[in-house]
């Protein structure tokens, strides 16, 4: 009988391969199928059930797991598992020999014998390298039966394509924040007039006027200089003033309590021109007075050519001496028209030249957007964004599609007019997601603060990744506070699956 059985054996050893393939009688099921990212890896993992699988003894079928994405015309073959019956199981034990040869050579990871009308089922765990395209919506994985010899790529498959699932980003829900309502953007628009007052008075005259003294006052050209600076801040016409400061300058000479009646009562008178002709409402239009312009009386002596060294140093050591009230200011000018140092330049120069220079008025106009609805917000938003606060650029985005050209544009706005704003990298990130350039959502969620909207966020990227832990408690962290992260929580599979 030995003899007789090394004979069998040798006999069945000798046949081709094709020839002892056999019709396995029924199949093998891939149940509890699982597929999941660790580290750099992608694990597969199922049980292969052979209940309903019957094999002569001379049968063999092999069992290929397969990764594959359509779309990305990429596939990776598994380690193989071959089913044999009870000969070609000691064919396999004796060289490790399948049905399988030439061209179709399987890359074998084990062999088991099929003990017909039993349950049976083999445990199937490999692990191969993660790749980008595995991430990919029709990625997925099938196992190939060949029970003919023909090789993997002419094999049927098992089980129906069981999709990978390793990035549900896509069905995951991100949310945006809403910037709080803040003060609309402003727009500031300064400038310098010399308005010209008769001495010790503070009547504003805006047409030519001749003086008792003599003296000729025309405040055309320097009213005008005004005038050009409102009409240019209102040039926008969704643009208005919300405010506009004056601020009247007056020279030294005199005493400073006598200064500080002219330099205010100046300024109001001109801040009352300016809100009359501009139709500008009073509270809006504000003064205020730099009683004694010392401040740039210093800047003509540094600046001065046709005086000595020693007199720069003079002036500039009276002027920079401190003053704690009008007393001192008072003394100040006294010792510039007394000093012996100072007298004669005083008479000559400072008093008839650089003193009226010194008397002008400073204003700045702010303008800002006026109140619009978000239809009228989306057009300005095309010519004017920078008027626009984060408020009214997110109305603006909010009345486009999610994902619409114009829906990007508004968030680009807000990401270049506040790119230092938490908000505005967080939306900005969201976007950059619904786009799938999860490396540059990063980099704008690294400034995008702790809203629970930015840690769901994250949590999308983290799962995008394959670092699902991370994603599960960045989720769980904000859940019952945003249904978004719940929703993404429940997402992903149970902890350990």
């Amino acid at each position: 009988m030995k003899h007789l059985f090394i004979f069998i054996m040798a006999l069945i050893a000798a046949m081709p391969m094709q020839a002892r393939n056999g019709q396995g009688n029924g199949n093998v099921e891939a149940h509890n199928l699982q597929v999941a990212q660790v580290g750099k890896e992608c694990v597969v993992s199922a049980d292969l059930v052979l209940n309903e699988l019957t094999l002569g003894r001379n049968n063999q079928v092999l069992v290929t797991p397969i990764l594959e994405s359509p779309s990305a015309n990429q596939r990776v073959q598994l380690p193989t598992v071959v089913f044999s019956g009870r000969n070609m199981h000691y064919v396999y034990l004796r060289n490790g020999e399948t049905i399988a040869t030439g061209e179709y050579n399987y890359n074998i990871l084990d062999e088991k014998l099929r003990i017909n009308g039993t349950s049976q089922s083999y445990p199937y765990r490999q692990t191969v390298e993660m790749k980008d395209w595995m991430r990919n919506p029709d990625a997925q994985l099938i196992f190939a039966y060949d029970n003919c010899g023909c090789g993997v790529f002419t094999s049927h498959a098992i089980n129906d394509p069981y999709l990978l699932d390793l990035d549900p980003t896509s069905r995951m829900v991100l949310a945006l924040a809403i910037p709080s309502v803040e003060e609309i953007p402003v727009q500031k628009h300064e400038g310098r007039a010399r308005v010209q007052f008769e001495v010790n008075k503070i009547e504003l005259h805006t047409a030519p006027y001749v003086c008792a003294s003599g003296q000729r006052i025309d405040n055309r050209a320097q009213l005008q200089v005004i005038d050009d600076s409102v009409r240019y801040a209102l040039s926008d016409p969704n643009v208005e003033i919300v405010s506009m400061h004056i601020c009247g300058f007056a020279s030294p000479e005199s005493p400073y309590d006598h200064n500080d009646y002219l330099a205010t009562n100046r300024s109001r008178a001109l801040a009352e021109y300016v809100s009359q002709r501009y139709s500008i409402p009073k509270e809006r239009c504000t003064y205020n007075a730099v009683v004694e312009n010392w401040g740039e009386f210093r800047e003509q002596v540094v600046a001065a050519t046709d005086i000595t060294a020693q007199q720069r140093a003079d002036l500039l050591a009276l002027i920079d001496q401190p003053c704690y009230g009008p007393s001192d200011y008072d003394a100040k000018e006294k010792t510039l028209k007394t000093d012996p140092r100072f007298a004669n330049l005083y008479k000559t120069k400072i008093l008839p030249v650089w003193f009226p220079q010194l008397r002008c008025s400073q204003f700045e106009i702010k303008t800002a957007l006026k109140p619009m609805s978000d239809s009228q917000l989306c057009e300005v938003i095309k010519k004017s964004p920078q008027l626009l606060s984060l408020n009214q650029i997110y109305r603006v985005a909010k009345c486009y599609t999610v994902g619409s050209d114009d829906y990007h544009y508004a968030m680009q706005m807000a990401l270049k007019y506040y790119g230092n704003d938490p908000i505005a990298n967080l939306n900005a990130a969201v976007v950059a997601i619904q786009e799938q350039n999860f490396e540059l959502a990063e980099q704008y969620l690294e400034k995008a603060g702790d809203y629970p909207e930015a840690v769901n966020a994250r949590g999308v990227v983290a799962v995008h990744k394959g670092d699902r832990a991370t994603a599960r408690a960045l989720f769980s962290s904000v859940a019952n506070v945003l249904p978004e992260a719940q929703r993404n929580l429940n997402l992903l599979p149970a902890e350990g699956k």
